[in-house]
Protein backbone atom coordinates (compact mmCIF):
# COMPACT_ATOMS: atom_id res chain seq x y z
CA UNK A 1 0.00 0.00 0.00
CA UNK A 2 2.90 2.17 0.76
CA UNK A 3 4.91 1.43 -2.08
CA UNK A 4 2.24 3.15 -4.90
CA UNK A 5 2.32 6.36 -2.29
CA UNK A 6 6.04 6.68 -2.71
CA UNK A 7 6.19 5.98 -6.48
CA UNK A 8 3.56 8.91 -6.65
CA UNK A 9 5.53 11.17 -4.74
CA UNK A 10 8.80 10.77 -6.00
CA UNK A 11 6.76 10.98 -9.75
CA UNK A 12 5.59 14.64 -7.94
CA UNK A 13 8.76 15.31 -7.18
CA UNK A 14 10.64 14.75 -10.24
CA UNK A 15 7.96 16.91 -12.53
CA UNK A 16 8.37 20.20 -10.13
CA UNK A 17 11.34 21.04 -11.88
CA UNK A 18 9.40 21.15 -15.34
CA UNK A 19 6.14 22.96 -13.57
CA UNK A 20 8.28 25.47 -11.80
CA UNK A 21 10.84 26.28 -15.30
CA UNK A 22 7.25 26.06 -17.43
CA UNK A 23 5.68 28.49 -15.13
CA UNK A 24 8.27 30.85 -14.51
CA UNK A 25 9.06 31.66 -17.76
CA UNK A 26 5.59 33.30 -18.43
CA UNK A 27 5.28 34.13 -14.52
CA UNK A 28 1.79 31.91 -14.43
CA UNK A 29 -0.06 29.21 -13.18
CA UNK A 30 1.23 29.53 -9.62
CA UNK A 31 -0.67 31.18 -7.00
CA UNK A 32 -0.88 34.77 -6.02
CA UNK A 33 1.45 36.91 -4.43
CA UNK A 34 -0.66 37.76 -1.35
CA UNK A 35 1.07 40.45 0.21
CA UNK A 36 0.42 42.69 -2.66
CA UNK A 37 -3.47 41.47 -3.68
CA UNK A 38 -4.98 41.05 0.31
CA UNK A 39 -6.31 44.46 1.43
CA UNK A 40 -6.35 46.19 -1.86
CA UNK A 41 -9.59 47.28 -3.42
CA UNK A 42 -10.60 45.61 -6.85
CA UNK A 43 -10.96 47.28 -10.05
CA UNK A 44 -14.51 48.31 -11.03
CA UNK A 45 -14.52 46.10 -14.00
CA UNK A 46 -17.84 45.69 -16.49
CA UNK A 47 -18.95 42.28 -16.25
CA UNK A 48 -21.75 40.56 -18.28
CA UNK A 49 -23.79 37.94 -17.38
CA UNK A 50 -25.05 34.42 -18.45
CA UNK A 51 -28.23 36.17 -19.34
CA UNK A 52 -26.22 38.63 -21.16
CA UNK A 53 -26.97 41.80 -18.74
CA UNK A 54 -24.13 43.77 -17.82
CA UNK A 55 -23.45 45.29 -14.97
CA UNK A 56 -20.52 46.92 -12.90
CA UNK A 57 -18.88 44.90 -9.98
CA UNK A 58 -18.70 47.97 -7.88
CA UNK A 59 -23.04 47.55 -7.84
CA UNK A 60 -22.67 44.65 -5.76
CA UNK A 61 -20.91 46.75 -3.02
CA UNK A 62 -22.89 46.53 0.42
CA UNK A 63 -22.17 42.64 0.45
CA UNK A 64 -19.41 39.62 0.42
CA UNK A 65 -18.71 38.45 -2.45
CA UNK A 66 -17.61 34.64 -3.25
CA UNK A 67 -15.59 34.94 -6.47
CA UNK A 68 -14.79 31.59 -8.00
CA UNK A 69 -12.21 32.27 -11.17
CA UNK A 70 -13.40 28.96 -13.77
CA UNK A 71 -13.43 28.61 -17.55
CA UNK A 72 -16.20 27.13 -18.40
CA UNK A 73 -14.76 24.22 -20.95
CA UNK A 74 -12.80 22.97 -17.96
CA UNK A 75 -13.38 19.38 -17.17
CA UNK A 76 -11.07 18.54 -13.84
CA UNK A 77 -10.37 21.66 -11.33
CA UNK A 78 -13.69 23.77 -12.09
CA UNK A 79 -16.31 21.08 -11.87
CA UNK A 80 -15.08 19.97 -8.56
CA UNK A 81 -14.32 23.48 -7.31
CA UNK A 82 -18.24 24.34 -7.94
CA UNK A 83 -19.52 21.37 -6.94
CA UNK A 84 -17.58 21.88 -3.44
CA UNK A 85 -19.07 25.43 -3.47
CA UNK A 86 -23.01 24.16 -3.95
CA UNK A 87 -22.67 21.97 -0.63
CA UNK A 88 -21.11 24.31 1.44
CA UNK A 89 -22.61 27.74 0.66
CA UNK A 90 -26.43 26.96 1.67
CA UNK A 91 -24.67 26.32 5.50
CA UNK A 92 -23.42 30.29 5.31
CA UNK A 93 -26.73 31.76 4.05
CA UNK A 94 -28.80 32.78 0.77
CA UNK A 95 -26.68 34.04 -1.96
CA UNK A 96 -28.24 37.38 -3.32
CA UNK A 97 -29.39 37.97 0.54
CA UNK A 98 -26.65 37.29 2.33
CA UNK A 99 -23.88 37.41 -0.27
CA UNK A 100 -23.20 37.18 -3.26
CA UNK A 101 -21.65 34.29 -5.32
CA UNK A 102 -19.45 35.06 -8.78
CA UNK A 103 -18.41 32.02 -11.44
CA UNK A 104 -16.00 34.39 -13.00
CA UNK A 105 -14.29 33.18 -16.41
CA UNK A 106 -11.02 34.22 -17.17
CA UNK A 107 -11.28 32.57 -20.66
CA UNK A 108 -10.98 35.23 -23.18
CA UNK A 109 -12.52 32.39 -25.60
CA UNK A 110 -15.74 32.10 -23.09
CA UNK A 111 -19.35 33.82 -25.02
CA UNK A 112 -22.53 34.23 -23.03
CA UNK A 113 -23.96 30.94 -24.30
CA UNK A 114 -20.44 29.29 -22.76
CA UNK A 115 -21.74 30.65 -19.72
CA UNK A 116 -25.38 30.12 -20.09
CA UNK A 117 -24.18 26.35 -20.69
CA UNK A 118 -21.81 26.23 -17.67
CA UNK A 119 -24.60 27.66 -15.08
CA UNK A 120 -27.24 25.07 -16.11
CA UNK A 121 -24.68 22.34 -16.26
CA UNK A 122 -23.93 23.05 -12.40
CA UNK A 123 -28.11 23.89 -11.71
CA UNK A 124 -27.15 27.80 -10.34
CA UNK A 125 -29.70 30.06 -10.03
CA UNK A 126 -27.68 32.77 -12.06
CA UNK A 127 -29.35 35.59 -9.52
CA UNK A 128 -27.70 35.30 -6.28
CA UNK A 129 -24.83 33.19 -8.11
CA UNK A 130 -24.12 34.37 -10.98
CA UNK A 131 -22.17 33.30 -14.11
CA UNK A 132 -19.86 36.42 -15.33
CA UNK A 133 -17.23 37.45 -17.89
CA UNK A 134 -15.04 40.57 -18.34
CA UNK A 135 -16.61 42.17 -21.42
CA UNK A 136 -13.26 42.80 -22.46
CA UNK A 137 -9.68 41.22 -22.31
CA UNK A 138 -8.47 44.86 -20.63
CA UNK A 139 -11.14 44.84 -18.15
CA UNK A 140 -10.14 40.74 -17.83
CA UNK A 141 -6.83 41.32 -17.76
CA UNK A 142 -6.65 44.28 -15.73
CA UNK A 143 -8.81 42.42 -12.98
CA UNK A 144 -6.54 39.21 -13.57
CA UNK A 145 -3.36 41.55 -12.15
CA UNK A 146 -5.10 43.22 -9.43
CA UNK A 147 -6.00 39.85 -7.78
CA UNK A 148 -2.47 38.18 -9.02
CA UNK A 149 -4.19 35.50 -10.53
CA UNK A 150 -1.86 34.11 -13.30
CA UNK A 151 -2.18 31.00 -15.90
CA UNK A 152 -0.98 29.19 -18.90
CA UNK A 153 -2.40 27.81 -21.95
CA UNK A 154 -1.43 24.32 -22.43
CA UNK A 155 -0.64 22.67 -25.84
CA UNK A 156 -4.13 22.18 -27.05
CA UNK A 157 -4.94 25.89 -26.84
CA UNK A 158 -7.93 24.93 -24.75
CA UNK A 159 -7.00 23.73 -21.42
CA UNK A 160 -5.60 25.89 -18.99
CA UNK A 161 -3.20 25.56 -15.75
CA UNK A 162 -4.18 27.89 -12.88
CA UNK A 163 -4.09 28.17 -9.50
CA UNK A 164 -7.62 26.65 -7.36
CA UNK A 165 -8.74 28.80 -5.22
CA UNK A 166 -11.67 31.46 -4.39
CA UNK A 167 -11.27 34.97 -3.55
CA UNK A 168 -13.37 36.42 -0.95
CA UNK A 169 -13.95 39.98 -1.21
CA UNK A 170 -15.45 42.45 1.31
CA UNK A 171 -18.48 44.17 1.62
CA UNK A 172 -16.45 47.48 0.51
CA UNK A 173 -14.74 45.75 -2.42
CA UNK A 174 -11.10 44.71 -1.27
CA UNK A 175 -9.65 41.50 -1.69
CA UNK A 176 -9.81 39.68 2.26
CA UNK A 177 -8.87 36.44 1.32
CA UNK A 178 -7.67 33.47 -0.68
CA UNK A 179 -9.08 29.97 0.15
CA UNK A 180 -7.11 27.30 -1.94
CA UNK A 181 -7.61 24.22 -2.94
CA UNK A 182 -10.64 22.24 -4.93
CA UNK A 183 -12.94 20.73 -1.44
CA UNK A 184 -13.73 23.78 0.73
CA UNK A 185 -15.32 23.99 4.39
CA UNK A 186 -17.41 26.42 6.04
CA UNK A 187 -14.74 28.45 7.58
CA UNK A 188 -13.11 28.53 4.30
CA UNK A 189 -15.28 31.03 2.75
CA UNK A 190 -16.17 33.27 5.71
CA UNK A 191 -15.34 36.53 5.21
CA UNK A 192 -12.73 36.83 8.37
CA UNK A 193 -9.36 38.04 7.00
CA UNK A 194 -7.05 35.28 7.84
CA UNK A 195 -2.85 35.86 9.17
CA UNK A 196 0.11 34.73 7.67
CA UNK A 197 0.11 30.89 7.02
CA UNK A 198 1.80 28.25 5.17
CA UNK A 199 -1.33 27.93 2.51
CA UNK A 200 1.12 29.15 -0.23
CA UNK A 201 2.71 25.83 0.22
CA UNK A 202 -0.62 24.04 -0.20
CA UNK A 203 -1.66 26.17 -3.30
CA UNK A 204 1.72 24.98 -4.58
CA UNK A 205 1.04 21.40 -4.56
CA UNK A 206 -2.27 21.90 -5.53
CA UNK A 207 -1.10 23.30 -8.47
CA UNK A 208 1.64 20.79 -9.24
CA UNK A 209 -1.45 17.80 -8.80
CA UNK A 210 -3.75 19.35 -11.28
CA UNK A 211 -0.59 19.84 -14.03
CA UNK A 212 -0.14 16.45 -13.36
CA UNK A 213 -3.88 15.33 -13.48
CA UNK A 214 -4.11 17.53 -16.61
CA UNK A 215 -0.56 16.42 -18.24
CA UNK A 216 -2.50 12.50 -17.62
CA UNK A 217 -6.14 13.76 -18.91
CA UNK A 218 -4.69 15.12 -22.09
CA UNK A 219 -2.50 11.96 -22.51
CA UNK A 220 -5.55 9.84 -22.65
CA UNK A 221 -7.24 12.06 -25.06
CA UNK A 222 -4.74 12.43 -27.73
CA UNK A 223 -5.22 9.74 -30.18
CA UNK A 224 -2.64 6.95 -30.56
CA UNK A 225 0.10 7.23 -33.74
CA UNK A 226 0.22 4.12 -35.38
Amino acid sequence: MKRPLVCLFLLLVGLMPHFFSYSQEGSTGIPPDESRVLGKPLPDITLIDSYGNTFHLYSLKGKPIILSPIYTKCQSACPLITDSLKKVIPKLGVPGRDFWVLSFSFDPSDTVEDLKRFQMEHQLDGVGWKVVKPVSREELFRFLDAIDFRFMTTDNGRDFVHPNLVLIVSPDMRALKFAYGVVFKEEDLKPEPKGPTYLFFFALAGFIASGLYLTIFLAKRRPSRR
